[in-house]
Formats: structure tokens, sequence, C-alpha cells
């Protein structure tokens, strides 16, 4: 009997070594690598549900990238915060704002300098096959660049702009009334 009793309490020992063994070495691969499969990390011999608890726990510890918003979405963003401040001739904010001003005061938030006039800021974009929202819309005439916005998209089958029309109005969205008009973006 005591035999019998020897040999029960050796395997039993044994297991439970093996089962402890088996759990430390994959709380450690966790830990070594915590986005590799813990099924893959598991000795041979571990339990399936050993293998299903930790591919659980390995699942939550992985963290999801923010995706980034571009420069023109964070442009509109910003506009649009401006959005029934008035219209002052050589204003650059933060209150009032000409044309040029309030796209000067946008693109410094975004860390861009531009110039305090529309047909300067021309020299600081580059010509795009498709605009973006977010990218600058010069006006223009037979004097050259007159008024200068930022571009709102595409709605109801029109080009919308973000400006500060005129003396009198507000920074405001519109639908772009001329065909006079490019669209560029500004250089990084």
């Amino acid at each position: 009997m005591t035999g019998s009793c020897v040999r029960a309490l050796s395997r039993a020992y044994r297991t439970t070594t093996v089962g402890l063994a088996t759990a430390l070495v994959v709380g450690l691969a966790l830990v070594a690598a915590p986005n590799q499969s813990a099924t893959a990390a598991s000795p041979p011999g571990a339990s399936a549900q050993t293998s299903a608890n930790t591919s659980a726990q390995t699942s939550t510890h992985t963290t999801k990238k923010k995706k980034k918003k571009s420069r023109g979405l964070r442009a509109l963003r910003r506009v649009k915060s401006q959005a029934g401040d008035p219209y002052s001739y050589g204003g650059n904010g933060p209150h009032a704002y000409d044309c040029s001003g309030l796209t000067q005061w946008v693109y410094k938030k975004l860390g861009r300098k531009l110039p305090h006039s529309s047909s300067a800021q021309v020299s600081h974009t580059f010509k795009v096959k498709k605009p973006r929202k977010g990218d600058l819309v010069f006006f223009y005439g037979s004097g050259g660049v007159y008024h200068v916005g930022i571009y709102a998209g595409k709605h109801d089958g029109r080009r919308w702009v973000w400006h500060a029309p005129r003396s009198g109005e507000t920074v405001k969205k519109d639908p772009i009334w001329t065909d006079s008009h490019f669209i560029r973006r500004v250089k990084h």
C-alpha cells in the first residue's frame, strides 16, 4: 500500500510541476512578445484552455492606432471656429480678418507661415490635379489675384469656400461664384 501511495503522490507532483512550468512559460512568452499568439508560445502538453485564456489576454493588450487627421481637415476645423468673426481690412485675427489674414491665421495654427497678401500666398503653394479640403482657393481678375479662401469641398454639385468676403460681412462658407479661380496646396 505504501508503494502505491508514493507512486500516486509522485505522479501528482509531476503533473502539478508540469502544469506550473507550463503556466510560467506561457506567462513569460506573453510578457516577452505581447503581440504574438499565445498558442505559438505554448509548450507541448499545455491545455487548450490555457492557450485560449492567454490568447484572450494578448488581444486585450494590443493598442489601436489613431488615424491622424490630414492638414486640410485640421485647416477646415480651424477656419470653422472663426465663423461669424467680422471682416476687417488688414485683420489677421484672432477675432477679425481680411481674406489673406484668415488663411494666414489658419495655417499659422498648423505650423505654416504665409504672407499677409493673397497674391503673395500663391508663391507658398503648389499646383494640384485634385483639390482637397483645406487647400487655398485663389480668385483672380485682370489685375491678378484679388481674393483667397479655404476650399471646403463639393456639395450639391458646387465647390465651396470658407473666406472673409468683404467689409460688413463675416467669416463664412459660400459657394464659389466664378470660374476665375484656381486651387493650390500649401507647401510642406
